[in-house]
């Protein structure tokens, strides 16, 4: 029986002068100047029975079976106070120029580098305005810029002991933790440019916005592999400049509008493209991540970020090299080889909305191209005989693949299609009735269990009905809609065999990756809108 208790408390507090003022007939200057003060505060604790229950089904800490260990403790404080002021200048409604200034004082920073700034500049021009077209709704053309901040995380800058359990002699111990802080951690900073168009034609039944986008951010605060010598593993420093660039596009249009009846379609697209541009101390790898069976996270110099890495097929002409001896691929002694970035190529999105008078249905499809992910479970369950049809059910002979290899047309085992070492074409049938065949962890590369992560899903589909007007009367309520929410319903089309692609092990670096992956799960809701 273990325990957890765990408070987290946010608060922000603003305090904000707003002014607008018309300088001349088309000229007018509005903004803000104000102070924020943002804290956060959270605790945890947790305590385990040593040995189990003593009574079953009471599940109480003094129930435990042993004596008890310490509880963990965990605490933390953190505190901005940011100073801010924004402004806005715009002419005819036709230019507008946007400036912000910003100045945080982070607890989380070392006590003499505390303090950071960021800003930014936006222009946006409304062409439209010039325009006397029946055709064209909103043409807007939009450029900025902006350096943006970001503080380190909570108790990673002065290092503190992890008290342990008193010894034999009634004495305590206390230790370090295997990842070092730093009390030389400088702010994350970013620097982007960026660039749109956007476009409205036939009273808004058709538009479309399209942006380009240049993003570079450095000393990224993140924990880096070190020697144990130093007695760490880990370390938290700012490890690099990293560059994100690309494009983004949304379209939406009304094939059919009437009075009663609209079909709608919002199609989005976006594209990366990712660089590790430099890292620490000249480094030219560097590792986030390192995982079970043998693979790791990387960010490479030259390399998209979250590069996999671990070992690959050896290969000749293209094709991997079968060893005719042992009847197993040829894999590289070096685990360090680059299987892919775990970022996809692009990402996009379709959803039809359909209103009829009072009701509304709409679906989202959503789609990921690209992007790779290592399957621990496949790693693994391949070489244990976990999933039917892979190393179970019938080969090509139509005899149980399990069976024994024999020269026969009984023969067992599967067959594996490559060249031989010097590059001819060579298939050999291999036997799969243990856990060290071809397929599994014992012998195949880790390159057999990188999977593309691209899929097709039916993200959400929703069903509305609006209450008509007449039905309220003029009462207090003046609108109320009930809506049914379908999310997650069907995975379409996918290339990673037995999971969903996107069930990774975590959402930050540690992306993937796939260890013990949960079912997909489908979510079902409904709400009820009420306007007064």
């Amino acid at each position: 029986y273990q325990r957890i208790d765990e408070t987290f408390t946010e608060n922000n507090f603003d305090v904000m002068v707003n002014f607008d003022r018309d300088i001349t007939e088309n000229l007018n200057l509005r903004g803000v100047v104000g102070m924020n003060i943002f804290t956060q505060k959270y605790s945890g604790l947790t305590a385990s029975t040593n040995g189990g229950l003593k009574l079953p089904g009471l599940y109480a800490l003094s129930n435990s079976k042993g004596v008890l260990s310490a509880p963990t403790e965990y605490l933390y404080n953190r505190k901005t106070n940011g100073y801010f002021a924004n402004a806005t200048l715009s002419y005819a409604n036709l230019i507008f120029i946007d400036g912000s200034y910003r100045v945080d004082v982070a607890s989380t920073l070392p006590r003499n580098d505390d303090t950071y700034q960021y800003y930014g500049v936006s222009g946006s021009f409304l062409f439209s305005t010039l325009l006397n077209s029946n055709a064209i709704s909103l043409g807007k053309l939009r450029a900025g810029y902006a350096k943006t901040g970001n503080a380190a995380p909570p108790l990673s800058v002065y290092n503190t002991y992890v008290l342990g359990d008193n010894t034999a002699t009634g004495e305590g111990t206390a230790s370090l933790p295997s990842t070092a802080n730093n009390t030389e951690l400088k702010n994350e900073e970013s620097n982007e440019f960026e660039v749109g168009l956007e476009m409205a034609f036939a009273r808004n039944r058709l538009g479309f916005d399209v942006s380009y986008y240049d993003k570079t951010s450095d000393d990224l605060i993140t924990p880096i592999s070190v020697t144990a010598a130093t007695g760490f593993t880990r370390v938290w420093a700012n490890a690099g400049k990293v560059q994100n660039k690309g494009f983004e596009v949304s379209l939406y249009g009304s094939p059919i509008k009437s009075d009663d009846f609209e079909w709608r379609i919002d199609v989005n697209w976006a594209k990366n493209e990712s660089e590790v541009l430099s890292l620490p101390a000249g480094l030219e790898n560097l590792q986030l991540a390192s995982l079970q069976g043998g693979v790791s996270i990387n960010a490479t110099v030259g390399q998209p970020y979250g590069m996999i890495q671990g070992s690959d097929f050896v290969y000749e002409n293209g094709k991997p090299v079968i060893n005719q001896t042992t009847g197993r691929y040829e894999r590289t002694a070096s685990t360090s080889e680059n299987l892919g970035s775990y970022l996809p190529e692009w990402t996009g999105g379709i959803n039809n909305r359909f209103t009829y008078k009072n009701i509304s249905f709409s679906f989202l499809i959503d789609i990921q191209e690209g992007g790779n992910v290592f399957s621990l479970d496949t790693w693994y369950g391949y070489a244990t005989g976990l999933y039917a049809g892979v190393t179970s059910g019938l080969n090509d002979l139509g005899n149980p693949k399990r069976d024994p290899v024999t020269s026969g047309a009984d023969s067992g085992g599967i067959i594996l299609d490559g060249v031989a070492p010097d590059g001819s074409p060579n298939t050999v049938r291999t036997r799969m009735d243990y856990y060290a065949n071809a397929l599994g962890y014992a012998r195949a590369p880790n390159a057999l269990h990188v999977y593309d992560a691209s899929f097709i899903k039916l993200r959400e589909m929703t069903l509305g009905y609006k209450l008509p007007q007449k039905l309220l009367g003029n009462g207090f309520i003046q609108g109320l809609e009930f809506t049914a929410i379908g999310r997650n319903l069907w995975i379409i089309d996918k290339n990673v065999p037995f999971s969903d692609p996107e069930a990774g092990l975590t959402s930050g670096n540690v992306q993937g990756y796939q260890s013990g992956a949960y079912p997909a799960t489908k979510d079902y809701g409904f709400s009820v809108k009420l306007q007064f």
